[in-house]
């Protein structure tokens, strides 16, 4: 506990300074590239709240490309997987950026293309963490996420657990003013 003082104090003091803060809705796009072979690269759409700079709650449609597998012994298969999720997240500024920490829950719907088409939906979640930069009239967000889902019935197995980099460019509208 006595630690716990000095590290907000630390904190606070590297906060930016805002006479007013604001809540903004935001959308945007999003580009991003998985590790695991289902993900691969991948595009879509983004919305969200980000309220007064203090917690962001948004939803993500991805399809991630995922790639194709020569099979060895059978034919080849290609695995791939769309990405719908609720992006929840603390927003910590720090000097004129917001990080925020958070989480992503949702549906992944794998696919897969071969001698036997076949898709599931399986839960999916993980935490991420991204850096919210207002850069002329848009929000760049370079994030992480570690993204975690159940194993799809499929015919083969495809990967469900993957690093997933990515890169959102939003369009900011300002809702609200909170002044202190």
């Amino acid at each position: 506990m006595r630690g716990v003082a000095p590290c907000l104090l630390l904190w606070a003091g590297c906060a930016a300074p805002a006479a007013a803060q604001h809540g903004e809705l935001q959308f945007g796009g999003v580009v991003s590239y998985g590790l695991a072979s289902s993900f691969r690269e991948g595009a879509g759409a983004v919305a969200g709240i980000a309220l007064g700079r203090l917690a962001y709650v948004g939803l993500r449609w991805v399809y991630q490309g995922g790639s194709t597998d020569g099979g060895g012994a059978g034919a080849a298969v290609t695995n791939r997987t769309r990405l719908f999720t609720m992006d929840l997240g603390l927003m910590l500024p720090v000097g004129g950026v917001e990080i925020v920490p958070g989480m992503a829950l949702g549906a992944a719907r794998f696919s897969q293309r071969g001698a036997t088409p076949a898709h599931a939906t399986e839960f999916v979640i993980g935490p991420a963490l991204s850096i919210h930069a207002h850069v002329g009239g848009i929000v760049a967000i370079p994030e992480i996420q570690y993204l975690v889902a159940g194993h799809p019935d499929l015919p083969r197995p495809a990967a469900t657990r993957s690093l997933v980099a990515g890169f959102r460019v939003v369009f900011p509208v300002e809702v609200q003013r909170i002044r202190y």
